[in-house]
């Protein structure tokens, strides 16, 4: 699947690789956020987070989000269905294993994200790409690991 360029800067080095599967670790405002923007450019999604409760709270917060444009009339009812069709909320990391590329965006921690990171590696293909949200910490150190 090609990756539209209404998509934004986010998914810029896709582009010119065919993705199918995005994942997204961390299911806060940031991940429910590249989620969405995932879903809206046609990917299918997966998002993990170790609690329910996260990932209950980002899917009905996304389906109010999607309600308010349908009832502006900027998005019709069937394709804010279809976007919500194509995002998974799960707690298990295995689920990303077909993913093309996987965006890290939990909490700012490095010990963490390296564990994450050392994690996926035994998951995911050799081909996918591993990206970090961070903010604040050098994308270096959370490779090191």
């Amino acid at each position: 699947m090609e990756i539209p360029p209404q998509a934004g800067f986010l998914f810029l080095p896709l582009r010119s690789m065919e993705t199918k599967q995005i994942g997204v670790i961390g299911g806060g405002t940031m991940g429910a956020g590249i989620a969405q923007v995932a879903a809206q450019a046609g990917c299918k999604v997966v998002v993990v987070d170790m609690a329910e409760a996260v990932l209950e709270k980002a899917q009905k917060q996304l389906e109010q989000v999607l309600l308010k444009r349908v009832e502006k009339q900027q998005m019709l009812a069937s394709d804010a269905e279809a976007l919500q069709q194509r995002i998974v909320w799960t707690t298990r990391m295995v689920d990303l294993a077909t993913s093309d590329c996987v965006i890290e965006a939990i909490v700012e921690n490095i010990a963490v994200k390296q564990k994450v990171f050392q994690e996926l590696e035994t998951i995911v293909s050799d081909t996918c790409v591993l990206a970090t949200n961070t903010s604040s910490l050098s994308v270096t150190s959370i490779a090191s690991a």
